[in-house]
């Protein structure tokens, strides 16, 4: 069995060889992978993240589309990527590209219904992210960021192997098996094994790695970090009925919330329909 960023903080290089589960993987979109390196940089132009975004449709559409979104109130209509990306940033524009990149590389998967509960459920926790984010003092855009990947090793191992993951899902969700148990039992892998293996891969934060590795375990007395948010999002997701199987220990809504320091707790007011309403009228912008 592969045991991989097994210490909280281990931010080693990864294998060179890939887990075999994860071998031959359909490639992820150029232009995300081009943009997340640009975006990597100390210094970057808009001008070049413009003229990249540019010759991309799908892309550019989305970008203006949320820039012309009611979240921003623009007065006047947002027509040219370079002034949609000085209005949402850098950071919103990266988020915005691993949405569209994740939901291209999963598409092949879609037409499952287990299967598609499973991006529905990344982008719910990303979403949750967000919201929590401003109670607990960090950057929204990361914290989504960090929500959207968090389960990058399932929807590697889902677009991989579509129908045995399918199967995981239901034998899991009938017996009420534990779900990373029985993807070690088929793949030697679980998601967060697999999604610490991919991430390492990839041009982001150390800080990444730690939320892909370690978001479902229970936090633990220490400062709060963004593995901590993202391990409430991934609960509150479940709480709202979000979740990929149905809890084996449900937790609700305000139960979930305890798991947040006190201060950011008294700063968090959302009421559970409302936020599920608004969850789920943004998946459907992406799904």
């Amino acid at each position: 069995m592969i045991d991989l960023a097994s210490e909280r903080g281990s931010h080693k290089q990864p294998a060179a060889k890939a887990p075999w589960a994860l071998e031959k993987l359909p490639p992820f979109p150029v232009i995300a992978t081009r943009l997340l390196h640009t975006l990597s940089k100390p210094y970057v132009e808009i001008s070049e993240i413009g003229k990249m975004i540019a010759v991309e449709p799908v892309f550019a559409t989305r970008l203006l589309q949320m820039a012309n979104s009611p979240l921003f109130g623009m007065h006047q209509q947002v027509k040219t990527i370079s002034h949609a990306i000085m209005i949402l940033g850098l950071q919103r524009v990266k988020a915005i590209v691993l949405t569209r990149s994740l939901g291209d590389f999963v598409a092949p998967a879609m037409k499952v219904k287990a299967l598609r509960a499973c991006w529905q459920n990344s982008l719910a926790g990303a979403i949750l992210a967000e919201k929590l984010a401003p109670a607990c003092g960090v950057d929204p855009d990361f914290a989504y960021v960090a929500g959207l990947l968090r389960d990058i090793g399932r929807l590697a191992l889902l677009v991989k192997y579509p129908q045995p993951y399918g199967n995981v899902l239901a034998v899991s969700g009938e017996n009420a098996y534990d779900l990373m148990t029985t993807e070690r039992e088929l793949f030697d892998v679980d998601h967060c094994q697999a999604g610490a293996w991919l991430i390492q891969t990839m041009p982001f934060p150390p800080e990444l790695l730690d939320v892909v590795a370690h978001h479902h375990e229970k936090p633990v007395k220490g400062p709060f970090q963004m593995v901590h948010l993202v391990h409430v999002a991934d609960l509150l997701a479940d709480a709202l009925g979000l979740g990929v199987l149905a809890p084996i220990d449900p937790q609700g809504f305000d139960d979930v919330l305890k798991y947040l320091p006190h201060a950011a707790r008294s700063r968090f007011h959302f009421d559970p329909e409302d936020l599920k309403a608004e969850v789920d009228s943004r998946i459907q912008f992406w799904d």
